[in-house]
């Protein structure tokens, strides 16, 4: 999932459509949320969760702000992205 954000140096596109735009021509495979707010109260309810279950701050800087989770619900803050990623997939699933 992506969630674009002008909270960072108004780096970010000024609309949905161009944003939508751009990801695609970067063939970014994930969800793109719409644009908005991910600093404080103002974020969306998944990403104040993922916050919550990692106990991670706000990110200081566009792209600073990453979790994993995991085929069983698990939310993480990766520190070797590739490195996590790899072990993520390779997790079994548990049933409940």
């Amino acid at each position: 999932m992506a969630f674009p954000s002008r909270e960072f140096g108004d780096q970010e596109y000024e609309d949905d459509a161009a944003i939508s735009a751009f990801a695609g021509k970067k063939n970014f495979p994930g969800i793109l949320m719409k644009l908005g707010n991910i600093l404080g109260d103002q974020a969306p309810e998944v990403w104040k969760f993922f916050k919550a279950e990692t106990g991670a701050p706000d990110p200081t800087w566009n792209f600073k702000g990453k979790f994993l989770v995991s085929k069983n619900g698990s939310v993480s803050v990766p520190t070797k992205l590739e490195k996590d990623i790899e072990a993520l997939m390779k997790e079994e699933v548990v049933e409940e």
